[in-house]
């Protein structure tokens, strides 16, 4: 009975290993197909912002991202009574299926830097990608 439980747990353990290494493997790859679609222009928007004390209706980056990954980014503002532009610099790295954000640079002055932060990659192809990091966000690429 002893020799049988042994053995059963060490058929768990080899077959825990086998499924992490399949899910490096598959993550490695999907990294890899990725990367080569990054260097680029990217852009997101939102409208309707939750509103609030000096919240903008509406907000749009456009990154232009090279193949290192790194980005020049420029965000607008939209608000009723103005427009707030900011520029921003910084990384873009994709690692085991999460887009890792390094700002080094903002012209926004109640923006820290540096900073860094990951979110998961939900989805991506060619000319979009999504990424989960406290809500979605949503990157189109646009074709020049």
């Amino acid at each position: 009975m002893k020799k049988l439980i042994i053995v059963g747990l060490l058929i768990i353990i080899v077959a825990a290993c086998m499924l992490l290494h399949w899910q490096h493997v598959k993550t490695s790859e999907l990294d890899t197909a990725f990367l080569k679609y990054l260097p680029g222009t990217w852009m997101r928007e939102e409208n309707n912002l939750p509103r609030g004390v000096g919240m903008p209706l509406s907000m749009r980056r456009t990154n232009i991202v090279a193949a290192d990954g790194s980005f020049v980014e420029l965000t607008w503002f939209s608000h009723t009574d103005r427009t707030n532009t900011y520029e921003r610099t910084g990384t873009w790295i994709i690692k085991n299926g999460h887009l890792i954000e390094t700002l080094k640079t903002s012209t926004n002055p109640t923006e820290k830097t540096p900073w860094t932060d990951t979110g998961r990659i939900v989805r991506s192809d060619a000319g979009k990608f999504t990424v989960h990091w406290k809500l979605d966000e949503t990157w189109q690429k646009i074709v020049q």
